[in-house]
């Protein structure tokens, strides 16, 4: 039988009801937890000369209560693969570390897993006693005190500036955020492990390593603060765990505040980017008990449950193996409380639901990151996560057989039920989509008049707000060159006509065809041109009213062709304009003729419907109206790149458009509430989509993977 190695400590603790003890390896500086069983296990086992002999005594210890030959092989494999044993027989060594060949294989399995790796970077406790002493005051009350007034005044101020906020987030995804993301991103990590660090240290505990975990090559630091275990004090555990959460979620009440002060500056941008990042990663990484990071620990020091991520699992196989192996085997719950018992089923499947939504999100994440490396990596995490447990099926089979010699029988049948439960699943469970389009509110019958000529404005015969008709004149432009010429025109088609009266007189006729060509070709050129200079006279193409607020401005200036002068509106009718995604347009396409419900609570105007008109047969990148545009605290995120404006390449302008095609669909207002709109207002139209189901999810995924990929082979096949 093994031993257990010098310089182990074992202190009992006791919370919530529940024993436990804390094993310190004050050589290697590592913190362990274990239960009153495994406690009783390790502390015969320096008395015990075989495997019989140590289960007696530890029965004899706990009164009959005690753990199986197979649970006590585990807790020495456990003791072992820690290095907490020591023996003179290489051969035990090789029997509880399961040197051999399955787990070689195991091992190599694992270390194909590129989605998540750790990369120690040493001890950093000479330098944490260093700064200790400076940063200590970020530990005590005063800032606690600080953190919750602060947290106050920031959450009020998201609360009242909601809109503003959300409206900014639109782009935070957007290329040119990435690397600013990134780098916030690592500076909170590290300020994250460094408050886990003081408070470790307050309470008299010692971090020995600390280096960087990478998920999807995503960095996250840790330090290790096992040596908290031992506190006395549940609450100092439990304010070294939290320590890291407040410690970002500090930053984000900060940089909320500096947002407000500065909400359109590139501060303000920095700022409300950091609130955004520290929020995620408090809440969904850090804060989730489902992952083996801070709010793990919390929960598992809150309901006194140690190793309650390892219990959770265990039980959730041996679950696995009772449904479709059809084995009962001895329970790591057998002497656990029923209601905690129920907690910690509960807790493994929500843990295993987890790991796979994770592993799906990630792997779709890499492809979308990294293109073929990407899915080659999850192409690789999936193989561990599915070929490690059937290679340990595999290798455990003699064992299942002796347990139950129906085995592959019921395998196989429980499978086949199972996958049909699955298909069943996928085919029929499903939900009814909601489909959700920005619109803005716009005149229903409205002009733009530009200029279709060049020229100087040289009378202006209507006013902004004023009433016009159809045809009216509007303003009048100067143009002498277009004078100029319209006349020489007319003196060059004089003299054709002169001539070719006289050759005829003189009977050159084939001199007269063709001055009879030259003419006419002429001729096409002054109606043309009679027409540019009739242009210098614009008129209204319908009747309403002008909305030109600098139209007075105008007086003198030189307007180029194309130049938007004046809109002419009719005030009292409005109508919204909708941005339809492609894959809402078959749906949207049915409700012509309809009403559907539009949602403006957001200006005060509550729920109301309206019926809609038409829509667009084609989609187009054009932007229908800037405050759509996410630059101008729309919900669109768009495109924005310089375009060439008329034939002279140095004069460009700014364009925004989608990044993708959208259809634009007219919806009729309620007459009653035309007048309370205004141009340029934000709503949402709301309808049901149709009902889809997983499979037809997963399918719909993965054909815009395939299409996407074709397109990029097809571009750059070009």
């Amino acid at each position: 039988m093994p031993r257990l190695r010098p310089g182990l400590r074992f202190t009992p603790a006791r919370e919530a009801g529940q024993e436990h003890y804390i094993v310190e390896d004050t050589a290697r500086h590592m913190y362990y937890r274990i239960g009153p069983e495994e406690y009783l296990l390790l502390a015969h086992l320096n008395h015990s000369s075989s495997m019989e002999e140590l289960l007696q005594q530890c029965a004899a210890a706990s009164h009959g209560q005690t753990l199986s030959e197979e649970q006590a092989m585990t807790v020495l494999k456990w003791a072992a693969s820690r290095q907490l044993l020591q023996t003179n027989s290489p051969e035990m060594f090789n029997a509880l570390l399961g040197q051999d060949n399955r787990m070689k294989t195991m091992q190599a399995l694992n270390r194909m897993n590129l989605v998540s790796f750790k990369i120690p970077l040493g001890n950093p406790d000479p330098l944490l006693r260093r700064i200790i002493p400076w940063l200590r005051p970020l530990t005590g009350p005063l800032f606690g005190l600080f953190w919750l007034i602060t947290g106050a005044l920031a959450l009020g101020v998201l609360f009242s500036h909601w809109q503003a906020f959300h409206a900014r987030s639109a782009g935070f995804f957007a290329p040119a955020n990435l690397f600013l993301i990134w780098l916030i991103w690592l500076g909170l990590k590290v300020l994250h492990e460094l408050f886990h660090a003081l408070v470790c240290y307050r309470y008299g505990g010692r971090i020995h390593e600390a280096g960087i975990l990478f998920i999807l090559f995503m960095p996250f630091t840790y330090v290790d603060a096992t040596s908290s275990w031992n506190f006395p004090s549940r609450w100092q555990r439990l304010h070294v765990a939290a320590a890291g959460i407040f410690g970002e979620l500090a930053v984000a009440w900060i940089a909320l505040l500096i947002w407000a002060a500065h909400p359109d500056s590139a501060t303000g941008l920095i700022a409300h980017r950091t609130v955004i990042v520290a929020g995620i990663s408090s809440l969904l990484f850090n804060g989730n008990p489902l992952m083996r990071f801070d709010g793990y620990y919390i929960l598992s020091d809150l309901v006194g449950i140690p190793n309650l991520y390892q219990l959770g699992l265990q039980s959730t196989k041996e679950q696995w193996a009772r449904v479709l192996l059809n084995i009962k085997t001895t329970s790591v719950l057998e002497t656990t409380p029923h209601g905690r018992r129920w907690f910690i089923r509960v807790y493994g499947v929500m843990v295993y639901i987890w790991r796979f939504l994770v592993l799906a999100s990630l792997g779709y994440m890499a492809s979308k990151l990294f293109g073929g490396l990407g899915i080659l990596i999850s192409l690789a995490a999936l193989l561990v996560w599915i070929v490690m447990p059937l290679h340990g099926l595999i290798a455990r089979w003699p064992t299942y057989k002796a347990m139950n010699p129906h085995v592959a029988r019921d395998l196989t049948l429980r499978s086949i039920a199972l996958a049909g439960l699955v298909g069943i699943l996928l085919a029929t469970a499903g939900w009814q989509r909601p489909m959700r389009a920005p619109a803005v509110v716009e005149y229903e019958h409205q002009h733009r008049v530009k200029t279709k000529v060049d020229g100087f404005v040289s009378q202006i015969l209507i006013k902004d707000g004023g009433r016009v008709e159809k045809g009216q004149t509007l303003l009048i432009l100067d143009n002498p060159e277009r004078t100029t010429a319209v006349n020489t025109l007319k003196l060059d088609l004089a003299r054709l006509r002169l001539q070719s009266r006289i050759a005829y007189n003189n009977g050159k006729l084939p001199a007269m065809q063709v001055l009879k060509r030259k003419q006419q070709a002429l001729l096409t050129q002054l109606h043309q041109a009679e027409e540019e200079l009739a242009a210098l006279r614009i008129t209204a193409p319908g009747p309403g009213t002008v909305i030109a607020p600098h139209l007075r401005q105008l007086v003198g200036t030189y307007l180029k062709r194309g130049r938007e002068i004046l809109w002419i509106v009719n005030p009292g009718q409005k109508h919204l304009v909708a941005s339809i995604a492609q894959n809402d347009i078959d749906r949207m396409r049915a409700l012509v003729g309809q009403t559907i419900t539009i949602d403006m609570r957001d200006s005060d105007l509550g729920l109301f419907t309206g019926r809609v008109e038409r829509i667009s047969p084609t989609a187009s990148t054009e932007l229908i109206h800037p405050g759509l545009a996410a630059k101008y605290g729309g919900p669109i995120d768009v495109l924005q790149k310089m375009v060439t404006k008329g034939t002279n390449s140095v004069q460009q302008q700014l364009k925004m458009q989608f990044f993708n095609p959208r259809f634009s669909m007219e919806i009729s207002l309620p007459g009653d509430l035309v007048q309370r709109l205004r141009p340029g207002q934000i709503a949402y139209v709301e309808a049901q989509g149709p009902r889809v189901t997983l499979r037809q999810k997963i399918h719909d995924i993965f054909s815009a993977w395939v299409r996407k990929k074709d397109r990029a082979a097809a571009a750059r096949g070009q």
